[in-house]
């Protein structure tokens, strides 16, 4: 599943990082893959996470955010912090909709 340009942006603003900076770019294209393959095993439904890559659903965008924002550079003080609010948003996001099978 890949992420349109627009939401990568908008994922990178999100995460504090300007536009123009390419430095962390492909890392945080690794921690979305990351965090959308977690969320697919945690039950989230796909129809939950394409939506986000055709229209943005904002809970799943947080959620990558979250993820990433966990991860992201070399301070680490915020990890579990936001690896508990993502946790949290992926058990809501679970709720959005009937998880595939197979």
């Amino acid at each position: 599943m890949n992420i349109k340009e627009e939401k990568f942006s908008l994922i990178k603003k999100r995460c504090g990082i300007a536009g123009g900076v390419a430095a962390y770019d492909e890392d945080l294209r690794g921690y979305i893959q990351d965090s959308i393959d977690d969320m697919l095993s945690s039950g989230v439904s796909k129809t939950v996470l394409e939506s986000e890559e055709e229209r943005g659903h904002e809970g799943a965008i947080t959620a990558i955010v979250l993820y990433a924002k966990a991860y992201l550079g070399n301070d680490r003080t915020d990890t579990e912090k936001y690896l508990d609010l993502y946790r949290k948003k992926v058990s809501r996001l679970t709720l959005e909709g009937p998880a595939e099978e197979g």
